[in-house]
């Protein structure tokens, strides 16, 4: 099946990724079409469960960011309202000197700013070249009541990774009620 049947109302890089071969360029070199895009949302948690066709409105309203080695992209204790899909590089998630993760391709930090803008809880660096693909809140919240079928995947998704968490009791023991 092309892509011209799933997407009708594809924009013309769409469907001109559907017919020509795939570009020998580095992700790192060339700004992504948009069935790129798609592809990349399509790995990440967030979006697993948003048909492909649906993530094209998302994909239009990603911004490349490209940095360099040791440039820190979030800061913690920043009040920011985007979050982050890495589609090439590596990133180190930081308190301080202190390494929470490194996490890559597929992966999204900051996902809950674009939410609920909030102090930032740790520190995002690039530990090599990496592209990033930034999503705003405005925009984005916008999408979402105008499409519920994204905004209901994305619940579902945020709940899943909220109830992967461990649980830890900061306030003592309690009765066993969650």
């Amino acid at each position: 099946m092309k892509l011209e049947q799933v997407v009708p109302s594809a924009d013309p890089e769409v469907v001109h990724a559907t017919t020509q071969p795939p570009r020998a360029t580095s992700v790192l070199s060339a700004e992504l079409l948009t069935i790129e895009r798609v592809a990349i949302l399509h790995k990440v948690a967030l979006f697993a469960d948003v048909p492909g066709h649906q993530l094209v409105p998302v994909a239009r309203l990603l911004e490349e960011v490209r940095v360099d080695a040791g440039v820190t992209v979030i800061e913690q204790g920043a009040v920011e309202n985007w979050l982050f899909v890495i589609a090439d590089g590596v990133v180190r998630v930081h308190v301080g000197s202190h390494t929470l993760c490194e996490t890559g391709p597929g992966e999204v930090v900051g996902e809950l700013a674009v939410l609920a803008p909030a102090p930032r809880s740790a520190s995002v660096t690039a530990v090599e070249p990496t592209l990033l693909l930034r999503l705003r809140s405005e925009p984005f919240d916008e999408l979402l009541e105008d499409h519920p079928e994204i905004a209901r995947a994305v619940m579902s998704a945020l709940a899943r990774m909220l109830q992967s968490l461990p649980i830890v009791d900061r306030a003592g023991p309690t009765d066993g009620r969650v």
